[in-house]
């Protein structure tokens, strides 16, 4: 099977209501998607990214009309998208009818994302149901080498487009329940919805898995992840893990480990490590960093914990899904 690159989303809207699978980058991260309308295509998705049959996918629209077609759009969910769509905003809404893919829920998540190609591909194909590119439990994939390396001949198109900015996911609020709910914290800080609108988010566990990011283990690296306050030298992590580190990526003895850190403010930064300045600097670098340890074999993986505020929730799950078991 060959994957057409192009820059044509009118080429990729021809091969989607044809049935077919594309990648193509949001503002978030790059996602694999099907017609929402074409369940057999959407079956597809899970299998090329061997994921979860009960694991849900977003549907993208191209507006807020679009959305009122296919689902029940409160007050509360219009002031939502007037304020945060098109953006890194999903909902998780009350469905009209069955006519889009929902894992045979009575809900659908959805959003609207702030990229214009993307929106110009839905707006030509029609709703598109996408998950992130990337194969089921590993980080989602934010720069075209990678998706080319992983999917090139395993779909039937790729859009060549504007990297994703925010290289996060998006937040998931279900609002198909009285209250406000968090399912997913993303590139938008609970705090900055609360501040905005004046309500309250809440964050619950759903016994329903009704939104990607719930169950299962995600965003994880072939290395093992420690989570540290302050991140240890070279020398201090060689001796608590009693072994001898390959740290600057200068021998090809494959006994010896290789060590990987993302943090702030790091003295002796290798080839390996990644620094970051702030917050938001750590969220846009996190999956980049976690997928290049892989390339590298790194085999122990140090994170340093994000400062409080802003994108440290994000940060927070990211890091103790990665790592865990």
């Amino acid at each position: 099977m060959s994957s057409l690159f192009t820059e044509s989303v009118e080429k990729l809207a021809s091969i989607l209501k044809n049935g077919g699978i594309v990648i193509f980058p949001t503002e978030t991260v790059y996602g694999i998607g099907a017609l929402a309308t074409n369940t057999e295509a959407c079956l597809r998705i899970y299998a090329i990214k061997n994921r979860p049959s009960d694991n849900p996918l977003i549907i993208h629209f191209a507006d807020k009309s679009e959305i009122e077609k296919y689902c029940e759009v409160s007050s509360l969910a219009k002031v939502l998208l007037n304020e945060f769509s098109p953006g890194p905003l999903t909902l998780v809404l009350k469905k009209k009818n069955d006519s889009l893919f929902s894992c045979g829920l009575s809900t659908v998540a959805v959003r609207i994302p702030d990229h214009i190609e993307a929106r110009k591909l839905i707006s030509l194909a029609g709703p598109i149901a996408a998950p992130s590119a990337n194969p089921s439990g590993k980080p989602s994939y934010t720069k075209m080498e990678d998706v080319l390396e992983e999917f090139s001949g395993k779909v039937d198109g790729i859009l060549r487009a504007t990297e994703p900015s925010y290289s996060m996911e998006s937040t998931v609020l279900d609002l198909s329940q009285e209250k406000v709910i968090l399912l997913r914290t993303g590139s938008i800080d609970r705090r900055i919805i609360e501040t905005r609108l004046g309500i309250q988010v809440e964050v619950l566990e759903s016994p329903e898995i009704i939104s990607p990011g719930m169950k299962y283990r995600h965003y994880a690296p072939n290395g093992k992840i420690f989570i540290s306050k302050i991140l240890p030298s070279i020398q201090e992590i060689q001796s608590k893990h009693k072994i001898l580190s390959n740290h600057f990526g200068n021998s090809s003895d494959k006994s010896i480990s290789k060590i990987a850190r993302i943090g702030f403010g790091m003295s002796d930064v290798s080839n390996f490590d990644k620094m970051v300045f702030n917050n938001l600097d750590y969220m846009k670098s996190l999956y980049k960093f976690l997928l290049d340890c892989d390339k590298t074999n790194i085999e122990i993986i140090y994170c340093q914990e994000p400062y409080d505020g802003e994108f440290a929730d994000t940060i927070w799950d990211r890091l103790n899904k990665a790592s865990s078991t």
